[in-house]
Parts: structure tokens; C-alpha cells; sequence
């Protein structure tokens, strides 16, 4: 290397201990240059030691720590690669033992990618050590590391190791510190996963664990027990076992828990476990007996947001229930339909029509749709928004004709709404509820469609009213659709207001593959020379685009029609009008 590499490596190197923050940043950044000048010797002799004086230094800045740790592993290369990578161990183990939160997790997952592809010789003799260190150390955080860190060690380390891991492992779990215990509480589901930790033994012992972490003193220590649920129960074979943790999971759910947050984590999780409790439990009397009570119980709880996601996720279990048990829900379903918290009847306008498919058309009729009904009262736009996004899942249960008989009139209703989001959303929904409900149904609406939607003050509204046609098409056929989609651009033409006209013309652009050639060519034919003449320049300068969207529909004829109608316009008042005229060609 020249002098100049050599200057500008010692120039970083001071930089690494500056007492200006950018320049330290700026440094660090060039830490595998230079180690590049200096060589693998010299890199593992002077640079890696100098780094952990550097992080050892009570001054450091969490950004300089982060960006230093990822540094460390790009290193990797510079030092001798694979066979060298346990040098990088120690400055990360000191990074992993910082009580700042976001420097130990990026260290955490600095050493994660550094053992991953290692050989076992690696973990043997470097990485479970390290494990072991911090698992031993005074200071929480390092504990912490430790824990998380414990099961990419385990799988490729000896037995001898794997006993002393398991038993720093049991040691943690029972940590004095919250933080730790529940790091341990994520861990336990890791561990269960792997495949050296199958024995019957062994499974007793985490689902052990697992049990003590679930009714830890700690509300966080419990949440993070409950997320790891669905991977702790593959671990249960035999029914009572079940039985017996189902009802610790359960448990929870008490009122007598303190913390809503706890009892909220039990129908947040219950998805993830229902097929391990089927797998076993074929009979499903866990559900029917334990699992209904406590989510009846859950929807009167008297937080709301324990009542919302236990809405959010009854469609899973009712799925599950015969429907003797379904029918217990209903009067739950009619109280919550008035509740005090609009979060909760948010989370039942979602879920309302995912629910109704768990019941018979009977019920569906006489029951789902007067809430549905009821919802649509509600007050707050945004609940009625979420009801008519799902609206489509409820007509498809109810068949044509019960479709026709009660949603389209409510379409009907829900048109005439003030808030322009809420009818925004009914008119996208629009082309699913026909597809349904049937012709007669398309016919029925179209007055109100082209009054309340394609004539709508609102421009998105009248873009979603245009794009519906292209379903429509693909529903009913050209042929049904035809005369009214004319009809309806025309229409629009002929409003007083400008806007309309402007809208008109983008349909016909926008539909050109919609309308046959035909009708395509006649409308334009229509609207062209009037747009030309209008004494509104935005519908002059949209007869331009007008051409030039369509210009491979026309002839060459009528292109030529158009250019010489349009010339005069070359000299028109409005700057842009008259640059279109001029350039379009």
C-alpha cells in the first residue's frame, strides 16, 4: 500500500476515538478499509483489540455502537474468513451485554448471522461459551442476550454441552429479572421446535416451563408464554395433558386477572392452537365446553378492546362448533351490536358478515341482517365503511333471490348517505352484490346508480361508478349493459355543469375496451364536435385527449375530420387549449 492509504488509515483510526460524533460515525464506516490496508495479521492482532477498547469506553453514542456492530461482521472477510469468525465473538459479546435495548439487539443479531453456516467445532468451542458467559454475568442484559441467544447454540453443540445449556436455560427462566424471564418466555417455543428437544423428557420439562412462564407474577412474562402456544401444544400427544394445559391457557381469561392485556391475549392466540386441540381433542368438547363459556364470558368483559378482539377472532371458533353452540352467540351478537365503544362495534361491522356464514339462512335472515341493518344507523362513518367492505361475503350466503329481497334494497338507502367515503364504498361493492342479486336486480338500480353514483358531486365516486361497467360487463354481457352504459355518458355530456362533460369524456377513454367499436365510434363521433366548441376549456382541452386515447379505434378519415375541426382551436384564448391544437399531432 502506498503512504496515502497508510495516512488515511491512521486517520480513521484516531477517528474511531474522536470526541465529535459524526467523525466517529463517518470512521467507523471505513473500519473494513481499513482493515483491507492492514491486513489479516495485523486485523486480528491490533484492529479487533483496539474495537473493544473503543466499545469498552464509557462515551460511546448508540448509533456509533449499532453501526460499529454491523461493521464487526463485515470484517469477517478481512480476517480469514469462517475459519477465523470466533475472533468477531468478543467485542460482540460486550456489545450484547449494554443495558441500551436497540445496541444489544443489533448486537444479538450480529452474532446470529455470524454462526450462521459455522461448523460445529465453532459452536463447541466458542459460541456456546460465550452463551454461557453472559448467561452468568451480573448484569441483566447480558442474561438477556444469553437467553436469546441459547437456542442457535443448542442444535450443534455435544450432549455434554447441550446439558449445561439446558440447565443455564432452567436457571433463567426463573431469573430475578422480568426482562429476562420474559425473553425466556419467547425462547421456551423456540426450543420447542427443535428437533434434538423431541424426547418425551424433554417435552415435559418445557411444557413445564411453559406452565410456570403462563402464570408468572409478571403480566408481559404471561403475554409472551401465550404467543408461543400453537408451537408449545404440538408438543402435547395425550388428551388429558391437554385438557390440563387448555386450562391453564384458559385461565387467563379470568376476570380475576388484573390485566386486560392478559385477557386479550387468549382470543388473539386461540386461532393458532385451535388445530392442536382438534388434533386430539376429536370430539371438540374442549371447544364446546371450555372455550364457548370463556368467550361468551370475553364479550362481556368490560374493556373493549378485550370485547373487540374477541370479535375479531369468533368467526374461528364458531367455525369449529356444532351449531347448537353457534346459537348461544346470538343474544352476544345483539348486545354488542348497541355497545358503548365504537371500536367494538368497528370490529363487529368487519366481522359481522364473516360470522353470518357460520349460520343457517333462517338465522341469517331473521338475526344477521337486522343487525346489519342497525349497523348501518350507526353514527360513525367509518363503521358503516368497514360493514359495506364485507357486504359482498353476506350476499353470497344469502343466494339471488334473498340478495334482491333484502340488500338491494338497503343499496338503495345507503346512496342517499352523507358522508361521500360511505357511498364510495357501497358503489365499489357495487358489481359483486349484482353479481348475486342478478339482472333484474342491475335493471332495479339503475336510476339511483345513475343519479346517486354516475351524477355524484364527488369525483371519485363517479370513476367507481365508470370502472363498475367493466364488471358488469364480465358479468351480465355486453349486450345487457350496453344501453345503459350509452345512455349514462350521454347523460353526463349533457349536464350544465362542466365537470360532468369533462367525466363523460374520460369515460369513454377509460372504457374504450368496454364499448364495442360501434358504440365506441358514435359516441365519439357525438361528443367530439361539441367539446371542440364548448365555451369551457377544460372540455376543449379534453376533446384532444379525447382523440389522442382513442386515435388507434380511428380511421384515418376521421382522423383527418378531426384535425381540420380542430385547427381553429390553434388560436384559441386559453394558452393550453391553443398549445394542445398546435402539438397533439
Amino acid at each position: 500500500m502506498g503512504d496515502s492509504s497508510d495516512e488515511d488509515c491512521t486517520i480513521y483510526i484516531e477517528e474511531l476515538k474522536s470526541d465529535d460524533a459524526n467523525l466517529k460515525i463517518n470512521a467507523v464506516s471505513k473500519i473494513t478499509s481499513i482493515a483491507q490496508i492492514l491486513g489479516e495479521k495485523r486485523t486480528q492482532q491490533e484492529l479487533l483489540p483496539y474495537l473493544i477498547e473503543i466499545i469498552e469506553e464509557q462515551d460511546n453514542e448508540d448509533e456509533f455502537l449499532i453501526k460499529l456492530a454491523q461493521e464487526i461482521l463485515n470484517l469477517k472477510k478481512y480476517i480469514g474468513g469462517n475459519l477465523k469468525a470466533h475472533l468477531l465473538i468478543a467485542p460482540l459479546e460486550i456489545l450484547s451485554s449494554m443495558e441500551e435495548a436497540l445496541v444489544r439487539e443489533k448486537a444479538v443479531e450480529i452474532l446470529s448471522q455470524l454462526a450462521q453456516g459455522q461448523t460445529e467445532q465453532f459452536f463447541e468451542n466458542h459460541f456456546c461459551q460465550v452463551v454461557q458467559q453472559l448467561g452468568e454475568w451480573d448484569n441483566f442484559p447480558s442474561r438477556i442476550s444469553a437467553a436469546s441467544l441459547l437456542p442457535i447454540a443448542y442444535p450443534h453443540v455435544s450432549e455434554l454441552k447441550q446439558k449445561e445449556l439446558w440447565e443455564l436455560f432452567k436457571k433463567l427462566c426463573k431469573d430475578d429479572t422480568p426482562m429476562v424471564r420474559r425473553i425466556c418466555a419467547g425462547v421456551v417455543s423456540q426450543l420447542a421446535q427443535l428437533h434434538c428437544l423431541q424426547s418425551k423428557q424433554h417435552k415435559v420439562v418445557l411444557l413445564k416451563i411453559w406452565e410456570d412462564l403462563m402464570k408468572d407474577i409478571i403480566d408481559s412474562v404471561k403475554i409472551k408464554a401465550i404467543e408461543g402456544s400453537q408451537y408449545m401444544l404440538k408438543l402435547v400427544d395425550d388428551a388429558q395433558e391437554l385438557v390440563d394445559h387448555i386450562t391453564s391457557f384458559f385461565a387467563l381469561a379470568d376476570l380475576n386477572q388484573k390485566s386486560w392485556r392478559v385477557r386479550y391475549t387468549v382470543p388473539e392466540f386461540l386461532p393458532t392452537i385451535l388445530n392442536q386441540i382438534i388434533r386430539i381433542n376429536k370430539d371438540k368438547s374442549i371447544l364446546k365446553n371450555t372455550a364457548t363459556p370463556i368467550y361468551q364470558q370475553l364479550l362481556k368483559d368490560s374493556e373493549p378492546e378485550v370485547r373487540s378482539m374477541t370479535l375479531q377472532t369468533l368467526n374461528q371458533l364458531l367455525a369449529e362448533l356444532p351449531n347448537s353452540v353457534k346459537d348461544g352467540f346470538l343474544p352476544f351478537l345483539e348486545a354488542l351490536v348497541k355497545d358503548t365503544s365504537l371500536h367494538v362495534r368497528m370490529s363487529l361491522a368487519e366481522q359481522i358478515c364473516k360470522i353470518a356464514k357460520q349460520f343457517n339462512q333462517n338465522i341469517q335472515i331473521t338475526i344477521i341482517i337486522p343487525l346489519v341493518q342497525t349497523l348501518f344507523k350507526d353514527d360513525v362513518a367509518d363503521i358503516k365503511i368497514k360493514l359495506a367492505h364485507n357486504l359482498s361475503q353476506l350476499s353470497a350466503e344469502l343466494g339471488q333471490d334473498n340478495s334482491k329481497k333484502h340488500l338491494v334494497p338497503l343499496i338503495k338507502e345507503f346512496q342517499n348517505e352523507k358522508q361521500w367515503r360511505f357511498r364510495l364504498e357501497v358503489m365499489t361493492i357495487m358489481p359483486k352484490l349484482l353479481q348475486v342479486a342478478g339482472y333484474e336486480s342491475f335493471v332495479e338500480l339503475q336510476e339511483n346508480y345513475l343519479e346517486k353514483g354516475l351524477l355524484n358531486h364527488y369525483q371519485a365516486i363517479r370513476d367507481q361508478a365508470f370502472d363498475n361497467f367493466i364488471h358488469f360487463k364480465e358479468i351480465f354481457g355486453y349486450d345487457q349493459i350496453k344501453q345503459f352504459l350509452k345512455t349514462s355518458i350521454q347523460t353526463l355530456y349533457n349536464q350544465s355543469n362542466y365537470i360532468y362533460r369533462v367525466t363523460a369524456i374520460h369515460a369513454i377513454i377509460k372504457l374504450q375496451d368496454t364499448l364495442s367499436k360501434e358504440d365506441l365510434l358514435s359516441l365519439y363521433k357525438e361528443i367530439y364536435p361539441q367539446a371542440l366548441q364548448d365555451k369551457v376549456p377544460n372540455v376543449r382541452l379534453n376533446a384532444f385527449k379525447l382523440f389522442t386515447g382513442i386515435k388507434k379505434y380511428l380511421d384515418n378519415k376521421l382522423q383527418q375530420e378531426f384535425k381540420q375541426k380542430s385547427q381553429i382551436l390553434e388560436g384559441d384564448e386559453d394558452i393550453d387549449v391553443a398549445y394542445y391544437a398546435t402539438n397533439y399531432k
